[in-house]
């Protein structure tokens, strides 16, 4: 197992930030730790720890301080966004996992992250020149 250093968590921070401002999750709170998760002993690069209830938008971004993999910064970097990205779809894996749940619930959600991904995705592609 390798360690992180601090450096590397806040870098891992930095992206986290980025990312989340360039997806506009302004209506998110974040937290950062550089902590193991769980025990210590699992094979994570980074995690997310997410609210059970739809409504809370609170999230835990993680860097452990043991890794089994690669510490490389351009694969912090990575780790950091995918869990941004754990973040941005958490609702609906949510709304998957509730044993009863209503289409619109699912067509809504749907279309949050359309036009979202319209806004950081498209639009930025396909500005006038």
């Amino acid at each position: 197992m390798k360690k992180t250093t601090h450096k590397q968590f806040l870098i891992f921070k930095k992206e986290c930030e980025r990312w989340i401002k360039v997806f506009g999750l302004y209506g998110f709170r974040f937290y950062f730790t550089h902590e193991n998760y769980g025990d210590g002993d699992e094979d994570t690069q980074a995690y997310c720890i997410m609210p059970d209830q739809h409504q809370d938008r609170t999230f835990t971004l993680g860097l452990p301080k043991k890794l089994n993999g690669k510490t490389s910064t351009s694969e912090i970097k990575e780790n950091a966004f995918h869990e941004v990205m754990e973040s941005f779809l958490y609702r609906i894996k949510n709304i998957a996992r509730c044993r009863y749940v209503q289409r619109e619930e699912i067509d809504d959600e749907i279309h949050n992250i359309i036009m979202t991904l319209e806004k950081v995705v498209y639009r930025k592609g396909n500005e006038p020149s």
